[in-house]
């Protein structure tokens, strides 16, 4: 009777032998899968990285041509404004030297 007892856990020991292998299998594979879907991560990380560095580099370009701009615009509008006021004083005395030469000469 004992034989036959040990006869029937040497298979049951096989089985459990042979499915704790093809667990590990199962988990070995896995992991294999991570570690790739890990490593195409890591690259599409690096890509964006590189990606968000440039962006950032032609926020800093835009951002200095717009200050550029903006002095720029400055300088015209001051411009403007003082031709403004010569255009101005020229008018008065020419108004000026014709009130005198109507006054005056006529």
């Amino acid at each position: 009777m004992e034989m036959s007892m040990l006869q029937q856990v040497v298979p049951r020991q096989e089985n459990y032998t042979q499915s704790w292998a093809v667990a590990l299998h199962n988990v070995e594979s896995t992991i294999s899968e991570l570690s790739g879907i890990f490593t195409h991560l890591a690259t599409m990380v690096a890509q964006q990285r590189e990606l968000a560095i440039g962006i950032d580099d032609n926020m800093e370009e835009s951002l200095a041509n717009v200050e550029g701009a903006h002095n720029a615009l400055l300088r015209n509008l001051n411009r403007i404004s003082s031709n403004r006021w010569l255009i101005i004083k020229i008018f008065a005395i020419l108004i000026f030297f014709l009130i005198v030469f109507i006054f005056f000469v006529a």
